[in-house]
């Protein structure tokens, strides 16, 4: 299964997930997404998010509690924003879900397919 086939059946087996992408920590650019969104939409939703991802990691690293966290989550009152470091990948785990979503049923989706996420990006990547 592809990085893509596997981000598409997060994001269909995840009520309410708007985006679910792997994005770098260094640039902000999105490797594989998956959204029902259009390709517009899925970049300036991923631009923004990965924006907001990178600079709290870079709070983190420059405070020492880089090592320390597992997730980075972002709710609000209609979107919950999640992203989990990928290793010494470089990249991250990014997901977006709906408030319809709770937070401990995302993240519970996430842990079910983060070894597969994690060999994914190893093999696209390194």
């Amino acid at each position: 299964m592809t990085l893509r086939e596997l981000l598409n059946q997060v994001r269909d087996e995840l009520p309410g997930c708007e985006l679910t992408s792997i994005v770098s920590f260094e640039s902000g650019l999105s490797i594989a997404a998956s959204t029902s969104a259009s390709s517009d939409a899925r970049a300036a939703v991923d631009a923004y998010d990965g924006e907001v991802h990178r600079l709290l990691s870079r709070v983190l690293v420059d405070s020492g509690l880089d090592n320390d966290i597992d997730d980075i989550v972002i709710k609000g009152s209609t979107r919950t924003l999640v992203s989990t470091p990928l290793g010494d990948t470089g990249y991250f785990w990014h997901l977006s879900t709906s408030a319809e979503t709770t937070l401990g049923f995302t993240q519970a989706v996430m842990r079910k397919y983060h070894a597969d996420v994690m060999h994914g990006v190893a093999d696209l990547v390194l």
